[in-house]
């Protein structure tokens, strides 16, 4: 091989690699701009974020008290929902990519109840204070729907999602919750093969006896 045959042949290996990049990581332009401090963990608030999930269920989160305006304080968090990590049980039943980037997620309980949850895209969020857990539910939720996803995916999979609360103003959003929380940006996703819920909940306890 001559030296000018290599040189060209490192040029298009590195102009290749450059191309797959390009591809899978979206621009700036991209990613969100509503909000996007807080929902990327990237806000003044965010050393304040509590790392330990608190338990609940989507009904329970559902249930608090929302702010009248969420888009009145779009850079500041609303204490304590949006300074609490929430780890939550539930089906989902919707997933698809948005316009900046998420993946946003219906998640379901036994009795039809839902909000939503985020995965957001880790090159929209590469100062986080979470960034790597970002990057990893996006690989698991790749994984598990074969992604990156670009079309919309119904199911019905049991899976416990960690995630920081957020409050998103009511726009028509599928799956929203009444009172518009979410799980934003989601830090865990762990899929389960129980049938249900309270089967989740019965294999719980019995571990724990």
């Amino acid at each position: 091989m001559t030296p000018m045959t290599s040189s060209r042949l490192r040029r298009i290996s590195v102009g290749l690699l450059a191309a797959c990049f390009a591809l899978s990581a979206p621009p700036a332009s991209a990613c969100g701009k509503e909000g996007w401090s807080v929902k990327t963990v990237t806000d003044k608030d965010a050393a304040k974020v509590q790392e330990t999930p608190t338990p609940g269920t989507i009904n329970q989160l559902r249930q608090i008290a929302a702010p009248i305006n969420p888009n009145l304080r779009p850079d500041s968090r609303y204490s304590p929902t949006e300074l609490t990590t929430y780890e939550v049980t539930g089906y989902i039943t919707l997933i698809k990519a948005e316009a900046d980037q998420d993946y946003h997620i219906v998640l379901a309980d036994d009795a039809g109840r839902t909000m939503i949850v985020e995965a957001t895209h880790p090159d929209c969020a590469l100062k986080s204070r979470f960034k790597a857990e970002i990057n990893q539910v996006r690989a698991a939720l790749d994984q598990a729907f074969k992604g990156p996803i670009t079309k919309p995916i119904k199911t019905r999979k049991l899976v416990t999602v960690t995630g920081v609360g957020f409050f998103d103003h009511i726009h028509g959003q599928t799956g929203v919750a009444p009172n518009g929380i979410e799980l934003h940006p989601m830090l865990q996703v762990v899929m389960h093969d129980h049938r249900s819920i309270q089967e989740f909940k019965k294999a719980n306890r019995a571990r724990r006896e």
